[in-house]
């Protein structure tokens, strides 16, 4: 067998480390961590996009007397004195149910008649009314959304595009949300009148 000189030998090592070639397996990359997926947040309270309003309601004939919305008598029959102190103003009209001078209870309803869609705008986070902590329900068929608080509950309903109601209740004595919705029920039976 005939050596071969250093300089030659140099020279072959060297391409072959150029090539990449070595006695070595290759290395095999490392491992990547497996893709966790970060989930979508989920959307807080009320859907961006209202719900449509299947059976459009006109409660225009309680424009201008907002207390028939509730009446005395339905006042009475939760045990509340029939108190009412009514207000009309260009776009809504309420009826305020609570006594002044008892500052646990608050009952009062608004209802809004300024050809605004509130319903809509309150579920587009276009008027201030907290609906990021609301949920959406039904009252009598009609799509509403339910504000629990600390010391009182609201409750939207949407009447139609034009109109709708808020009936906001708070009594330290009762489920004071349980008690809106079904102040609400009540509203809404007595538009379809």
């Amino acid at each position: 067998m005939k050596l071969l000189p250093n300089g030659l030998l140099l020279g072959i090592a060297a391409l072959f480390l150029l090539a990449g070639c070595s006695g070595a397996p290759p290395e095999k990359p490392p491992d990547s961590p497996p893709a966790t997926s970060i989930p979508a947040p989920t959307p807080r309270g009320l859907p961006t996009s209202p719900p449509p309003i299947p059976l459009p309601l006109d409660a225009s004939r309680y424009r201008d007397r907002p207390c028939d919305l509730f009446t005395d008598e339905q006042v009475q029959a939760l045990g509340y004195p029939p108190i009412k102190r009514p207000g009309v103003l260009p776009g809504q009209s309420y009826c305020a149910r609570h006594d002044e001078s008892n500052l646990d209870l608050h009952f009062s309803i608004w209802y809004r008649h300024d050809g605004t869609d509130r319903f809509a705008k309150v579920h587009r986070r276009e008027e201030e009314w907290l609906a990021d902590d609301a949920a959406p329900i039904a009252v009598a068929g009609q799509p509403a959304a339910k504000l629990p608080g600390t010391r009182m509950c609201k409750v939207l309903i949407g009447l139609s595009t034009a109109e709708s109601i808020e009936v906001v209740f708070g009594d330290p004595k009762v489920d004071f949300c349980d008690r809106a919705v079904r102040i609400a029920e009540t509203v809404v039976r007595n538009v379809r009148r």
